[in-house]
């Protein structure tokens, strides 16, 4: 027997996975704000918030992190005329008049800070969101040449806009112009490497596009901001269901998602087929790259079952942020290594046999047992904020959707930017054959298991054309006939 050490599975997983996929799924402490921060700051150069931001509003256990001698002396050395109130009451008032206003979604703290961004010039180096941020430049500016499209938005927001957030950031980061950003170089996204996967890079790259595209038109730019955080996260979710199927089967996995409450068979299909299909995919995968791991670290002795148990035997568990009773626990996981990989094994097993697949899995049951929290709560997590699962609460079976919140970028992820409108079923085919997103009658859908009935299936394919329409996001005419309308075009300013 020789001896080869295990692996460590928190390394393993950050640059087997992680790296791969282009953001981690360790951790869901990203927020739409953090988001939206993070895909600016990593599309454009230019001057970041200023510390007088962070000190005027950023608190400690309840205490304000600057005292107010201190900020007095920031404001004094900032390049702006700003004239703080003398009585401490009143500035105790301002501040939390700001922080209201700036920090109102908790992501200002002394260390890190992202602020819902109106301004370029309010855009922050927070690590929070920053992954996610890379995988949609590399998207935007690599994939989908949109570096034009994120330059008319930021000299779009240098210029005045009609909403607060816009009107304090300005006051604070003083005079700004578009000379003092640019456009970074950026990689392409790690996991394209074929025809299948470059083509949904460039899809994914499109919607993000048309996103930025809609902030620089629309007469809000907020809400259109808003719509870009959606857009992002919505783009990192569908990265984590689409990659791993692509870059095995060369195929996406069907994404049926419920719209209609009456259509029971589709809400059934895509709750007991479409989201474990999912999470299945994204476990095959990582068992598969396991796999690979396996066989290169162990070369020739991956037939000897005495060295592939102790090279599980000492396996280090995964232990990101890993509380002392957690830790206690995966180390019993680990001891239990040996029966792991027995339950793997084939019956009557005996001479050489390539041990590679049942180490594999039984590293990622190892894997799995060890997280403190699963890469399948990332995607669960990340699709309800972004509202493509239901239910956000209780206990009803969870099932893909399309809640309101993601119509806009559901439309835009199927509309070309030149078209004012679209024939909705032939929007409709767009969206399976970008992103597998699937509505209503549809082959994929017809060998799914659970089978949605056709009748549920045009209940659903219905349901969704009179959402479009109650939001303005879709036409019906008297003949039944229905047009999705393009946001790039009716979000115009006048």
């Amino acid at each position: 027997m020789t001896f080869i050490a295990g692996l460590n599975l928190t390394e393993w997983f950050k640059d087997s996975i992680s790296s791969t996929l282009g953001f981690t799924t360790a951790t869901v402490n990203a927020e739409p704000v953090h988001i939206l921060n993070g895909v600016l700051a990593q599309s454009l150069e230019g001057p970041r918030a200023p510390k007088l931001a962070q000190a005027l509003i950023s608190k400690k256990s309840g205490s304000w992190a600057t005292s107010d001698s201190i900020l007095r002396r920031t404001a004094e050395r900032s390049n702006i005329p700003l004239v703080l109130p003398a009585d401490p009451l009143e500035l105790g008032s301002l501040r939390n008049l700001l922080r209201e206003l700036l920090g109102s979604d908790g992501a200002v703290f002394t260390a890190e800070q992202s602020y819902q961004v109106a301004h370029p010039g309010f855009v922050t180096t927070d690590r929070t969101g920053a992954q996610m941020g890379r995988l949609c430049a590399s998207l935007l500016l690599h994939h989908a040449h949109a570096g034009p499209e994120v330059m008319a938005l930021a000299e779009r927001l240098c210029s005045p806009q009609p909403n607060p957030y816009w009107a304090v950031q300005s006051a604070l980061v003083g005079e700004l112009t578009i000379d003092q950003f640019s456009i970074p170089e950026v990689e392409p996204v790690p996991w394209a490497h074929d025809a299948k996967t470059d083509q949904f890079a460039n899809d994914l790259g499109g919607l993000l596009r048309r996103t930025v595209q809609l902030g620089s038109v629309a007469a809000d730019s907020l809400d259109a901001l808003k719509v870009l955080a959606n857009a992002a996260e919505f783009v990192c979710v569908l990265a984590y269901a689409q990659v791993p199927s692509l870059m095995m089967y060369g195929a996406h996995t069907p994404l049926l998602v419920a719209v209609s409450q009456d259509a029971q068979t589709v809400r059934d299909a895509s709750a007991r087929g479409s989201l474990p299909s999912v999470h299945a995919a994204m476990d095959t995968w990582v068992a598969s790259r396991l796999q690979k791991t396996v066989s290169e670290r162990l070369g020739a002795e991956v037939t000897d079952r005495s060295t592939v148990e102790s090279f599980l035997a000492s396996t280090i568990p995964y232990g990101r942020g890993a509380q002392q009773k957690r830790s206690e626990k995966s180390q019993k996981v680990i001891e239990k290594s040996k029966e792991m990989l027995a339950q793997y094994l084939p019956v009557g097993l005996s001479g050489e046999f390539d041990l590679s697949e049942p180490a594999a899995l039984a590293l990622l049951d190892m894997l799995r047992a060890t997280m403190a929290q699963g890469y399948s709560h990332w995607f669960e997590h990340h699709a309800k904020r972004c509202g493509f699962l239901a239910p956000r609460r209780g206990r009803t079976i969870k099932r893909l959707c399309v809640e309101a919140t993601l119509a806009t970028t559901l439309v835009l992820a199927a509309v070309e930017e030149d078209e004012a409108s679209l024939p909705y079923n032939e929007w409709l085919t767009r969206l399976h054959s970008r992103y597998g997103i699937i509505v209503g009658p549809a082959s994929q859908a017809r060998h799914m298991s659970p089978r949605a009935s056709e009748y549920d299936l045009e209940e659903n394919r219905d349901a969704l054309a009179v959402l479009l329409t109650r939001i303005g996001l879709a036409r019906a005419y008297s003949d039944n006939t229905v047009e999705v309308l393009n946001p790039l075009q009716i979000w115009k300013t006048a």
